[in-house]
Parts: C-alpha cells; sequence; structure tokens
C-alpha cells in the first residue's frame, strides 16, 4: 500500500480556504493537549499560550484574499 503525505491542493475559492482555515485551527487547539503530553510542556507553557500562538500566526495572514496562498502560510 502506497500513500503519499504533502501538502493539500489550493483551495478554488476563497470561502473553500477560509473554511479550511477554521478547520486547522480547531484541529490544532484540540491537539494542544495531546502535544503537550507528548513534548511534556505543562512546566513550560501553558495550553492557553500555544492556542494564542496557533490564533496570532493565523491573524497574521488574515489580509490574504487569493485562495491558493493561505496552504503554503500554513504548511511552511
Amino acid at each position: 500500500m502506497s500513500f503519499t503525505l504533502g501538502v493539500p491542493p489550493n483551495s478554488v475559492s476563497l470561502d473553500e480556504a477560509r473554511h479550511r482555515v477554521f478547520d486547522f485551527f480547531r484541529a490544532a487547539c484540540r491537539s494542544i493537549p495531546t502535544v503537550m503530553d507528548i513534548y511534556n510542556l505543562h512546566d513550560v507553557v501553558a495550553p492557553s499560550h500555544l492556542g494564542s500562538v496557533v490564533a496570532a500566526e493565523i491573524r497574521k495572514h488574515a489580509s490574504v484574499t487569493n485562495p491558493k496562498v493561505p496552504p503554503p502560510l500554513l504548511y511552511p
């Protein structure tokens, strides 16, 4: 069985891109407790701070209106 991993294809419309960004944000926020457990970050950083960092990175590119640009901004 073979499969490829990588960046998903570009969005067709700005609305689709916006939904994908929100889905990514939700998934990232839901995985914060798991990431904190895996990397033992409880003494280093608060979960709310990690969520704020993810939100800040997304807000940094909020002015982008080209639907083909958001995936590369999220998946460097």
